[in-house]
């Protein structure tokens, strides 16, 4: 059995070829010895985000967000900021309060922690997983976010609904029934070839 982060086996499914068994090399060696994982200054923007929608006050905390980064780590959050008030917009999503689940594929268990819970104005509500990263988040992963965010749901969000936002395009994905008839088998081919790796790490 492995355990992963959703973040880690999108990273792996977004790689191909000889990269795809160095990235789980490296995934295997951060699981093993945390210590050796890099600080992860996206928690930084996720924090700003959910407090600036708490409060209403969105663009004073993604300021506040930039004007206290150093000059490695401004110009992302800069286009992160820019992205999440553009993917706002005259959307007024309300927070609801989102735990954590896990997803079993096989033997790769899947931690799912969506960042934020979001109520939209027709009342649903959404589990949110947020992308930050600069490179653009391909459809496929973003799908297959979504599939293994709605088999945490039960946990996560009773009775809610996965939302995938590539925050820094402001570009939102939702799963159609189609596409969860074809992830099925592609996320269980997906865990079986990350395991492969894994244990040959």
């Amino acid at each position: 059995m492995a355990y992963i982060t959703l973040s880690t086996f999108v990273g792996y499914s977004a790689s191909s070829g000889p990269s795809r068994s160095s990235f789980v090399r490296r995934q295997r060696r951060q699981y093993e010895d945390p210590a050796r994982a890099a600080f992860n200054y996206y928690r930084r923007a996720a924090n700003a985000v959910r407090s600036g929608r708490a409060a209403n006050q969105d663009e004073v905390a993604l300021r506040a967000l930039v004007n206290a980064a150093d000059e490695r780590t401004k110009p992302h959050y800069a286009a992160i900021a820019e992205g999440w008030l553009r993917y706002l917009g005259r959307r007024q999503p309300r927070l609801v309060e989102v735990g954590r689940g896990r997803c079993r594929i096989g033997e790769l268990e899947i931690g799912v922690s969506p960042q934020i819970g979001l109520r939209k104005s027709d009342g649903r509500r959404y589990a949110t997983w947020l992308y930050f990263k600069e490179e653009p988040l391909a459809k496929d992963s973003a799908q297959l976010a979504l599939w293994v965010l709605e088999q945490a749901m039960p946990d996560v969000l009773p009775g809610g609904h996965a939302l995938v936002i590539d925050v820094r395009r402001a570009k939102e994905y939702q799963l159609s029934d189609r596409d969860r008839e074809r992830l099925r088998p592609w996320a269980r081919s997906e865990a079986s070839a990350f395991l492969t790796l894994w244990d040959a790490a």
